[in-house]
């Protein structure tokens, strides 16, 4: 029986209908799995997966969608996703009966082939960052152990990149997108970014790099910094427009290149540049606020580029700001650290996710929260200083009083203070200025999801020495608890809202005196109160 023309094209269109709307479903399920990989990410690492090789693996996926190369992105992104909920092939951190059998774990992770901590079958220059993440806990557990640090593997992956002109070739593909790029969370350019740290691998003599490839390096970056905007980033694949005025994290890495920590150039040839338009920029990217809409992937990167803005503002291009963009600032920082509070601290673990809503403390969303308290100056004397002045200079003096006895109105004009957050009590004013020792105890005047540090650093130790997660997708357990080390706090005991009245008045009565300290949400001492008995 033959087949009529117009029937076997009917056929031909519904079998086409059908392939395109069988594509179009594989292509939705794919991209709308992205924000529930980033959820999965976290609860793994809680769970105790190997994780370190995630976001890289995303990037991978990012760059071959961008490139044209639909199906192996998509492909990979539901291998992915399907590991990731069934957990087969996933790597379970076992737990370690001492350190050294720890870092003997994570050696074991490297690659014989490349020398790199990532899956081979995605492109070399991927491999930088989580190696060097690995590198950088395995380093740590080495001072831990008193065991020589050294890799088992050269980073062989790194002869594809070592000279100026495989470098220049590299990083022209990965800093310029396409239509699809563009609207993608993170794009590859801060795989280039990533390269700024090059010379951690040289001094724990990993690798050797040519002065030819160093000078290369440098002059990509410098010649391709935005004179407008003074950032760095993707531009478009046609018409090289700079995309969303350059990426927030990528240039607070490259700075690095170009200049030290008070803003000093690092190189006479290649000295920093478009300083005020960088600040601008800054400035105008920390005001945005979080869209309403975002999806885990997109709150993921505006989180960091929240830390790595103000990072790149205080440590860089602090000397001589205004006293206007000064105020900007710390407004910004105090939304910030607020929003961080409200979205991510867990107070039945005493630590922090990194997604909102996520039911499950990470390393990387209390690593991430303590390098924020750190940056704004919470957890140092001498960075509060640098950034807000001296107690001198913060405190506003509201006063002594002599009482016989503390009732809650002795203090009504420090609680009704604008900006207050939470009060520590004192035998006597610290002259050291030290405000972390000594403390009698703390109180909350008003409901506050803000924790003071001397209440929450005791809570964070504690979770971060007891659970089983030892590295994140960039951060490990040693690396946050050398982060807490800088500051050392004992528990002290806390009170909500209304006054320890029967504490304090024991103390007053055996003292003589309370002097009462009062703290903003930067945890900067902003008021002071003396009470004398009478």
């Amino acid at each position: 029986m033959s087949v009529k023309p117009k029937q076997l094209i009917a056929t031909i269109l519904i079998i086409a209908a059908i392939i395109i709307v069988g594509a179009g479903l594989y292509v939705y399920r794919s991209i709308a799995s992205i924000s529930e990989m980033f959820k999965l990410n976290g609860q793994l690492q809680a769970e105790g997966y190997y994780m370190a090789e995630f976001e890289f693996k995303m990037l991978g996926c990012a760059y071959y969608l961008d490139k044209g190369q639909y199906i192996t992105s998509l492909s990979r992104l539901n291998k992915l996703h399907k590991q990731m909920k069934t957990r087969e092939g996933l790597i379970k951190v076992p737990n370690f009966a001492d350190k050294k059998e720890e870092m003997d774990f994570y050696l074991s992770l490297q690659n014989p082939e490349t020398g790199a901590f990532m899956d081979p079958s995605y492109p070399a220059f991927f491999y930088f960052e989580p190696t060097l993440n690995v590198v950088d806990h395995l380093k740590l557990l080495s001072q831990e152990t008193g065991q020589p640090f050294q890799l088992k593997y050269p980073l062989k992956f790194l002869d594809q990149i070592n000279t100026p002109e495989e470098l220049k070739a590299v990083f022209d593909d990965l800093s310029s997108v396409g239509w699809i790029g563009s609207k993608l969370p993170k794009t590859n350019y801060i795989t280039i970014a990533f390269y700024h740290n090059y010379d951690e691998l040289e001094r724990d003599k990993l690798y050797t790099f040519s002065p030819e490839w160093k000078q290369a390096l440098l002059k990509w970056f410098y010649t391709n910094q935005d004179c407008k905007t003074g950032f760095w980033g993707p531009r478009m694949r046609n018409g090289g427009k700079l995309l969303y005025e350059g990426d927030l994290s990528s240039t607070y890495k490259i700075v690095q290149l170009f200049a030290d920590e008070h803003g000093n150039n690092l190189h006479p040839q290649f000295p920093l540049r478009y300083k005020d338009e960088m600040l601008a920029t800054i400035l105008r990217k920390l005001s945005q606020p979080m869209p309403d809409d975002a999806n885990l992937a997109e709150i993921h990167d505006w989180k960091l580029t929240r830390y790595h803005g103000i990072k790149l503002l205080t440590d860089y291009l602090w000397k001589g700001i205004s006293t206007e963009n000064k105020n900007a600032a710390k407004t910004f920082m105090e939304n910030i650290v607020k929003s961080t509070f409200e979205t991510s601290y867990l107070d039945n673990e005493g630590a922090f996710s990194y997604y909102p809503g996520s039911k499950q403390a990470t390393l990387d969303g209390t690593g991430d929260a303590i390098s924020l308290l750190d940056i704004v100056g919470a957890l140092s004397k001498n960075r509060q200083r640098l950034l807000w002045g001296s107690p001198g200079q913060s405190i506003v003096d509201l006063g002594s009083s002599q009482i016989s006895i503390l009732h809650e109105n002795d203090l009504n004009l420090l609680k009704n203070s604008p900006g207050l957050n939470s009060m520590r009590f004192f035998r006597s004013y610290p002259a050291s200025g030290d405000f972390t020792s000594g403390v009698i105890c703390l109180n909350y005047p008003k409901k506050t999801p803000i924790m003071d540090i001397m209440d929450l650093l005791p809570r964070v130790k504690k979770w971060v020495n007891t659970t089983p997660q030892n590295l994140g997708n960039w951060t490990s357990k040693e690396a946050v608890l050398q982060e807490l080390a800088v500051l050392e706090t004992e528990p002290v005991p806390v009170f909500r809202e209304e006054l320890p009245l029967k504490l304090l008045n024991e103390v007053l009565q055996d003292n003589g005196e309370l002097t009462v300290i009062g703290f903003d949400v930067l945890q900067i001492p902003r008021y002071k109160v003396t009470l004398r008995l009478k």
